[in-house]
């Protein structure tokens, strides 16, 4: 799908991991986050999310969370169905916890754990080795 203003390159195809550094994906589309020695799956809108989160958190004292921003970031509507799967998907992965205030979290406020912090920064690690591999190959 090309999204107007992006010279029709490939929005989808931007999130396609590189193999060989240790991101996979599936037909499904999640892809495999290696944390430490283990992997966790999670869906490409969730893993999404997690960088617009990652975001939101920089020179932050607390790693406090919005969702509404990080589902509209994807192009999801915030109080439907999908972003609360996305965001059970994060919760389940440990990359998300739940304010201690109920209130608080029925207002779309997370924690971004240490672990999500650690994937979404590896998602862009692998990401930035991509293109520049996918640069290097066009310069040859």
């Amino acid at each position: 799908m090309t999204w107007p203003g992006n010279g029709g390159r490939n929005k989808r195809g931007l999130r396609q991991p590189h193999r060989a550094t240790g991101g996979d994906t599936s037909s499904a589309g999640k892809r495999t986050i290696p944390l430490g020695d283990r992997g966790i799956d999670i869906s490409d809108k969730a893993l999404g999310m997690l960088r617009h989160m990652r975001k939101q958190i920089l020179g932050k004292p607390a790693p406090y969370v919005e969702v509404r921003a990080a589902a509209i970031s994807i192009r999801v509507d915030p109080g439907g169905s999908e972003c609360r799967a996305l965001v059970e998907e994060l919760l389940r992965a440990g990359y998300l916890q739940r304010y201690p205030s109920p209130s608080l979290t029925a207002h779309g406020l997370y924690r971004l754990t240490d672990s999500g912090i650690v994937a979404a920064d590896e998602a862009a690690l692998i990401e930035a080795r991509r293109r520049r591999q996918l640069n290097e190959g066009q310069e040859r």
